[in-house]
């Protein structure tokens, strides 16, 4: 080969190498590191605002600093129930959403909210309604055409009845009105008699205080950030599963613009959190529980047998209903994955049981 060959194919290498360098998206250009918007309708100081500060801190940590987490508290870059437009449009790159906000938008997510979907075990419920999201395909479909991926699992504990006066049983709910989380739930206090509205979490305060609602679901950790022992002294412990449909959400196309191993950090990071809140929340809820009750004066009220029967018929009617009702309207795939959900999560019940 001669050296004017020898010249032209170095030079042709060295302008490859240029054209590679400067092309976008290659693996050849540095990543820059970026700042993420988190907006979320809790304070700071909360236990969820403890909790997604301290997956914030995680993110930045385990990613070197190629990803950093601005926090903004309290509705103050948007509102939660505009969770899912505002992450889809970009206003924010990451939400604390839920699904019964937007129930036309995730019919087959908000099937897994259903009354007394989870035990006593959040863990394993965590976790199943990881392994639906990633493997069940319909719902996993559901969530990439509406532009979402989930960062940090919830799961709300047992919602209770809590109301500013004590009922002496079920059959007390007749024609009264109350807020729900909606769903399945709305079904749910209808077969109790009651007449439940739909209702922002940060509302709750006012309504009961001023008596436009006489009870509301209750998440007693989430309810105690929002100081709601202030108005209420009594909890009718039903006990019948909560909001597991929901979390925080990244806009699915901000997180394909990060690198690999920022991706696989992050869906780490999930799991491991999903299942640091779970126990979390399964360790708080007795002791807040106590605190309301010996510090606040709230009377906490089980279920009489009769009432407990009444109980478990309401919330099966209230799943079949729903899930007929989403069925009529063309989300013909609700049964598969409510089917999926459940069938994962008596998997890791029965799993963490055996290392008990």
């Amino acid at each position: 080969m001669g050296k004017k060959s020898i010249a032209i194919g170095v030079g042709m290498g060295v302008i490859l190498l240029m054209v590679l360098l400067s092309t976008p998206g290659t693996a050849a250009e540095p990543f820059k590191p970026v700042t993420l918007k988190y907006s979320t309708y809790v304070t700071q100081t909360s236990w969820h605002g403890e909790l997604h500060q301290w997956w914030g801190n995680e993110v930045e940590k385990r990613t070197g600093g190629k990803v950093k987490i601005q926090n903004f508290w309290m509705e103050s870059l948007t509102k939660h129930k505009d969770g899912l437009p505002s992450v889809q449009s970009g206003m924010c790159d990451l939400t604390w959403l839920s699904s019964t906000y937007h129930p036309s938008y995730l019919p087959l997510f908000l099937i897994t909210d259903n009354p007394f979907n989870f035990g006593n075990d959040y863990v394993a419920s965590v976790l199943a309604i990881l392994d639906t999201m990633e493997k069940e395909p319909n719902l996993k479909a559901e969530l990439e055409r509406e532009n979402i991926i989930q960062m940090m699992p919830h799961i709300s504990g047992h919602t209770q009845l809590a109301s500013k006066k004590c009922f002496a049983s079920l059959a007390d709910l007749k024609g009264k009105t109350l807020r729900t989380y909606g769903g399945g739930r709305a079904k749910y206090y209808e077969n109790l008699g009651a007449n439940p509205i739909f209702m922002p979490y940060p509302e709750i305060y006012e309504a009961v205080d001023r008596g436009t609602i006489s009870a509301y679901d209750c998440a007693v950790v989430l309810s105690h950030g929002f100081k709601h022992y202030e108005v209420t002294k009594c909890i009718l412990l039903t006990n019948g599963g909560g909001a597991l449909a929901s979390g925080v959400f990244m806009n699915r196309k901000t997180f394909k613009t990060l690198p690999g191993d920022v991706q696989k950090t992050l869906l780490d990071l999930r799991k491991e959190y999903g299942m640091k809140m779970a126990q979390k929340q399964m360790d708080d809820e007795a002791k807040f529980f106590k605190e309301w009750n010996t510090k606040y004066n709230v009377t906490l009220k089980p279920l009489s047998p009769e009432d407990q029967k009444t109980n478990l018929e309401a919330g099966k009617q209230a799943q079949d209903y729903l899930l007929k009702k989403q069925e009529s309207e063309g989300h013909g795939a609700v049964r598969k994955v409510w089917d999926y959900y459940m069938a994962a999560r008596k998997k890791y019940e029965d799993e963490r049981a055996k290392k008990k």
